[in-house]
This record gives structure tokens, sequence and C-alpha cells, in this order.
């Protein structure tokens, strides 16, 4: 996917293209909050998350726990990419699945598409 936003002449993207969730802060209990998702693909009823951290950032303990129960009781399937965003550079990969980390390995951009046609063709086998 290939931004069709230009921030030099139209702003910054964050600040003109994606909504504040905060007003939504105190409509849920304890410390639940609004989340993005950074990518999603759907093939044969079954959802592949994307979700990229720079290579030092930690999951947050409420990402962990959504991703986890999200894949224990549907056919979804997280892909937690590390790696630097700026300039599109995997390094490392964990796959949660069956409400479990099913995977977690240093990876490259190529090993991040082949899993995902991997991923694609299991689901459309099944």
């Amino acid at each position: 996917m290939t931004f069709r936003h230009v921030c030099d002449t139209e702003g910054c993207y964050i600040k003109t293209q994606t909504p504040d969730w905060g007003f939504l802060d105190n409509s849920f209990s304890g410390r639940i909050r609004v989340g993005d998702i950074d990518g999603i693909v759907e093939a044969n009823g079954h959802l592949l998350i994307l979700e990229w951290k720079r290579t030092s950032a930690e999951l947050t303990r409420g990402q962990e726990i959504m991703f986890v129960r999200c894949t224990a009781i549907n056919d979804i399937t997280v892909f937690l990419v590390h790696g630097c965003p700026k300039d599109t550079i995997v390094n490392n990969l964990i796959i949660y699945a069956n409400g479990m980390i099913t995977l977690e390995t240093a990876a490259t951009n190529g090993m991040l598409q082949e899993y995902c046609r991997l991923w694609e063709r299991e689901v459309r086998s099944r």
C-alpha cells in the first residue's frame, strides 16, 4: 500500500487524516483504550492483522492480551513486526495464532513476504 497523501503539500498525515480517539477514553472500563491496526488482510474468511513496532518498542500489555485472545477464538492470525518504519526494514517477526506465540524469529522483508504467502496458501486450503 502506498500512501496517496503528500505531507509536504497536505500537512502531516497523522494530524490531518487520523482521528484522535481520546474522546472515547472514558467510554470503557479500567485502562481500555481504542487502538489502531497497522494493516489487515482477509482471505477465505480468515484475517491477518499486521502490527508494526519500532525495533526497540515493546508491545503494550493490552495489545498482548488482545492478540492472544483474538487469535484463540477466531480465524485471526497476528504478525507482529519489529523494524524501522521510516525505511520499511523488517528485523524481527512474532506470530500469534491459536491463542499463543507460534513463532518468534529474526526476519527480513523477504521473509515477511514469504510468511504472508504461506499464511494465504494455508487459509485458502481450508
